[in-house]
């Protein structure tokens, strides 16, 4: 069974805790690299942009004793980075950052961002140009460059398929209606992706908006830890198991029956 995380609670304070993890030489966005802490993501943030207003989301796993509904304790699912310049009515934060939940909790898993560009826009050669040189060739790519995706380290199988029509265009993104976990089951249970998600790359994508086809007015990119979220997953999957089991057996064994 996939657990999803429920119970998200906003919480403005950020703690600045955690070491140094061994990051990809090259994969960032605006200095925020898979597998960060808490901390080294926060620092990266306010190095980006100190005038975001940082935010932390909590979230927890649901689960059930048979009667009642329990969920475990809350735990760090994401944080925020919103601009005080946003549009009136816009939801959207400019960052996301996600995190794995326990038991191998704190690390990042995905990378969100998205902006508009109000002023010198970029044509979509330059724009395509800029992400190659920083990035290397794409992987896949969309009629138009309308998006881009890059598999990294290089050799490593791709796990997240790609739409057939719009290759570079990302088929999950955090927050989303589909579960990840639950894609990655059912790709793996067809054989379309390996029984071994360690093995899968990681993956980033580019999504270039444009409003009168000759610039780009807005993009949004994601990268994504495929194999570290798999085990994550799975790891947390296995202890709010335990903690139903638990939960019934406690449950039951204070049950009584009626005199007869």
């Amino acid at each position: 069974m996939i657990r999803r995380a429920i119970v998200s609670i906003a919480v403005g304070s950020i703690a600045i805790l955690g070491t140094a993890w061994a990051q990809q030489p090259s994969f960032d966005i605006v200095g925020l690299r898979l597998g960060m802490t808490e901390s080294e993501a926060v620092n990266a943030i306010r190095a980006y942009d100190g005038t975001l207003r940082i935010l932390s989301v909590q979230s927890a796993f649901g689960y059930s004793d048979g009667v009642q509904q329990l969920k475990t304790e809350p735990f760090l699912s994401r944080i925020e980075g919103r601009s005080a310049k946003q549009k009136p009515g816009s939801t959207r934060p400019d960052l996301v950052v996600h995190f794995t939940p326990p038991p191998s909790a704190g690390r990042v898993w995905a990378i969100e961002r998205e902006e508009g560009i109000d002023a010198d826009q970029p044509s979509a050669e330059q724009f395509v140009g800029a992400l190659t040189q920083k990035y290397g060739k794409p992987t896949a790519v969309s009629p138009g460059n309308s998006s881009l995706a890059w598999d990294f380290p290089p050799g490593r199988p791709n796990c997240i398929l790609r739409p057939p029509d719009r290759p570079g265009f990302p088929a999950f993104r955090p927050g989303g209606r589909e579960d990840l976990g639950f894609l990655l089951g059912t790709w793996q249970q067809r054989k379309l992706v390996p029984a071994d998600a360690s093995t899968c790359a990681s993956r980033l994508h580019y999504v270039l908006s444009s409003t009168n086809g000759t610039v780009i007015s807005r993009h949004y990119a994601l990268m994504i830890d495929v194999a570290a979220y798999a085990a994550s997953n799975e790891a947390a999957t296995r202890e709010v198991n335990q903690l139903e089991a638990r939960a019934r057996k406690l449950r039951e064994g204070k049950g009584q029956a009626p005199r007869l």
